[in-house]
Parts: structure tokens; C-alpha cells; sequence
């Protein structure tokens, strides 16, 4: 078989595009992109540090509801559905935020964009699956999950464009989501013909299914690793998703460097993420896991003692960041996978369910700290975190999914 071509003659340059449009823009725009204009939020509603973490949490309490519910709906309809109901979550929320009028209203329109890439992305391992060879799944897998570092990158030049308008960006990002999700439905695969006509029970029977599933997995020193791992991950980088542009323009001589420079940096070093696959295939998972993890620490504390002194330091905290966030999450992505080989969207699924009940849980006690000691110091202790996830991990190295 050609290998420009997938298992059902669906080229692979369509499944890899809209993978990682529908992937831009519902983590890129719709679940990040709030970090970058936390400044000019806070100032338009007067909002306080504990306020700012708060509505950013709000984001990924929509993701843990909708990753709950994707793999059942996946299961149940195929992925075509949960894709195209992410997609519409992603405009429709970021809609929302473009025309807030008070903080409840914004709170809303984060928590509704912050439920596509709960829907859209766990189905796509599925995709993956069921279209790719073998042989090309990793580099498929890794190159539509970098779809998050294009969605940043174009964030920032988009910010750009509409000058202190920062709700027309959100309305640009809203149509380009939109676009996304027509070219996903067009792309990804419909609901299997036996799964097609199932009755209504069957959803009940698939959630015992899982649960069962879950429980047996839950035996396996790697799948316990892994799920440690993971919210270890979503807490130690969430002040960074939500604080760190407010951090380097907030005084100093960094207070020069434009925040939407920093994002774009941020996006533009996440393309290295697309390298994941090749990676794990030739240095294995456990080890790139643990580099990368070392790198990311560095990463998050680097700004902690950059902070309004060195313009270059915090650029290159950016770049580390950018590069081995999205390597990172595509690690735990194809780890999952390898643990889930009969199920790959629960095991995705659970998996960053994880990442963000860790990036729920600590933005609003952020906050706190922040307004008690400062921004700096929790910083500090984010990077101290994302160190113990050196002791999670694999039990046994891998090298594909």
C-alpha cells in the first residue's frame, strides 16, 4: 500500500490536517489562548489574581465534563460526532468570550471552549487507529497532536492584527474553529455500521464496559505510573498556561518584551512536539519522558528568576516550554495508547482527564499564593512539582503505541 494513504484510502495528509486544525483550534485557541490576554482581561473587568486563576480553572472544568462523556459517545456514535460537537463547543465558546459583558458571561463562554478538546480529542487515538498503518501511527499521532503549537503560534500574530480589540481575536479564533470542524466532518470516520443502530441501553453497557476495563487496567504498575504521571504534569504546568504572560510584562525590563512575542514563541517551539514519535522510536519512551520533564522544570523556573531582569532568559523559558509541553503531551498520549491497546480513547481519555484535574486544582490556589507571597515563588514551587514525575516513570520502556 502506498504510504501517503491510510487502511481506507483516505489520504493521510487529510486525516493529519484536519487532526491537527480540529486539535489548534480547540486546545490551541479555545483552551489557551486565555493565558495570552489575561493582562487585558484583568484590566477590563478589574478582576483579582484569585479571580484570573479561577475563570482559567473554568476552562478545565468544561474539559474534565466533556472528556467523561467522549469516550462513551466515541464508543457508542464513532468519532465523527464527538469531533464535530468539540469543534462547535470551540466557536460557540469563544463566541461567548468575544461578547462577555461581565465576568459570570466570560467565565461561561472559558468553560464552554474549554470543553472541545475534552470531545475532539480523545476519539482522534481512535482515528489514528483505525486508518493508519501500523508502521505510521506514532509520527500521524505526534504531528496532529503539535496542532496545539500552531494554534498558539497563530494566536499571537492574530492578536496582533486586532490591536488592543482583544474580543475580535477571539471572533477570528471562533471562525477559524468553525472551519476546523467542517473539514473534521468531512474526514473523520462515521459510527461503525454494527455500533450504528445500538439501543439505548447499550450506552449503560458500555459505561460497565469501561469501568470494568479501568478497574483491570488499574492492576498494571505502568497504568498506575501513568495516571500519577499525568496529574502531576497538569498541575505543574498550569501556572504557566495561565500566569506567565501576566509575569513578564508585569514590570522590569521584561515589562518591555510584548506578551504576544512570548506566546508566538511558545507556539513556535511546540512544533518540536511533532518530533515525539521519531523519538520514542529510536531513544524509547522513558527516556525521552525523562529529559523532557527535566527540560520543562527548567523551563517554569526560569521566569522565577528572569523575572523584570533578562529578556533573553525569559524568551528561552518560552522555548523550552513550547517545545516540551507538546512533546510531553504527546509521550502520555502514545503511553496511553500502549496501555489501552483494546480501548485507545479511554485510555486517552483518562489520561488527560488527569492533566487537567491537575490544571484545575491549582490555578485558583496560584492565585492565592500569588497575592500572599507572589508570582515568582509559585513559579518555584511549580517546577519543584514537575520533578517528582521522574519517579512515575514507565515501569518498562516502549517504542510505538
Amino acid at each position: 500500500m502506498d504510504s501517503s494513504k491510510t487502511t481506507q484510502n483516505t489520504p493521510v495528509f487529510q486525516l493529519v490536517g484536519a487532526g491537527l486544525l480540529i486539535v489548534a483550534s480547540t486546545y490551541g485557541l479555545a483552551r489557551y489562548s486565555y493565558g495570552l490576554f489575561v493582562p487585558a482581561i484583568k484590566s477590563e473587568f478589574g478582576l483579582s489574581q484569585v479571580a484570573i486563576g479561577t475563570i482559567g480553572s473554568c476552562s478545565y472544568i468544561g474539559y474534565l465534563s466533556a472528556t467523561l462523556f467522549s469516550p462513551m459517545l466515541s464508543r457508542y456514535a464513532g468519532v465523527r460526532l464527538p469531533v464535530v460537537l468539540g469543534g462547535l463547543a470551540a466557536a460557540s465558546g469563544m463566541t461567548i468570550v468575544a461578547l462577555a459583558n461581565s465576568s459570570a458571561v466570560l467565565a461561561l463562554g472559558v468553560m464552554l471552549a474549554g470543553c472541545s478538546p475534552g470531545l475532539a480529542y480523545p476519539p482522534l487515538a481512535d482515528a489514528i487507529k483505525q486508518l493508519c498503518q501500523a508502521r505510521f501511527q506514532n509520527r500521524v499521532y505526534a504531528l496532529i497532536n503539535s496542532g496545539t503549537s500552531f494554534g498558539i503560534m497563530i494566536s499571537g500574530p492574530l492578536a496582533l492584527t486586532v490591536g488592543t480589540g482583544w474580543q475580535s481575536a477571539w471572533l477570528l479564533f471562533a471562525a477559524i474553529a468553525f472551519a476546523a470542524t467542517l473539514w473534521s466532518f468531512f474526514v473523520m470516520p462515521a459510527a461503525k455500521k454494527e455500533l450504528a443502530c445500538t439501543p439505548k441501553d447499550a450506552a449503560a453497557s458500555n459505561r460497565t464496559a469501561i469501568a470494568d476495563l479501568v478497574k483491570e487496567k488499574l492492576t498494571e504498575p505502568s497504568v498506575r505510573r501513568l495516571f500519577i504521571s499525568a496529574l502531576l504534569f497538569g498541575i505543574a504546568t498550569s501556572v504557566y498556561w495561565i500566569f506567565s504572560v501576566d509575569l513578564i510584562t508585569a514590570g522590569g525590563r521584561t515589562a518591555s518584551l510584548n506578551g504576544v512575542l512570548f506566546w508566538i514563541v511558545i507556539g513556535i517551539a511546540g512544533i518540536v512536539g511533532g518530533a515525539a514519535g521519531d523519538l520514542v522510536t529510536r531513544y524509547g519512551l522513558k527516556k525521552t519522558l525523562k529529559w523532557s520533564t527535566i527540560a520543562i522544570a527548567a523551563a517554569i523556573a526560569l521566569p522565577a528568576f528572569a523575572w523584570g531582569t533578562n529578556t533573553t532568559a525569559t524568551l528561552l523559558s518560552a522555548t523550552a516550554f513550547g517545545a516540551t509541553f507538546i512533546l510531553i503531551t504527546a509521550l502520555y498520549g502514545i503511553w496511553s495508547v500502549a496501555c489501552f491497546q483494546n480501548a485507545p480513547s479511554v485510555g486517552f481519555g483518562i489520561t488527560f482527564f488527569l492533566i487537567s484535574a491537575g490544571q484545575l486544582i491549582f490555578p485558583p490556589i496560584a492565585g492565592l499564593l500569588a497575592e500572599r507571597w507572589s508570582l515568582p515563588v509559585v513559579f518555584q514551587l511549580s517546577a519543584a512539582a514537575s520533578l517528582f514525575i521522574l519517579i512515575m516513570l514507565p515501569p518498562n520502556d516502549m517504542r510505538n503505541m
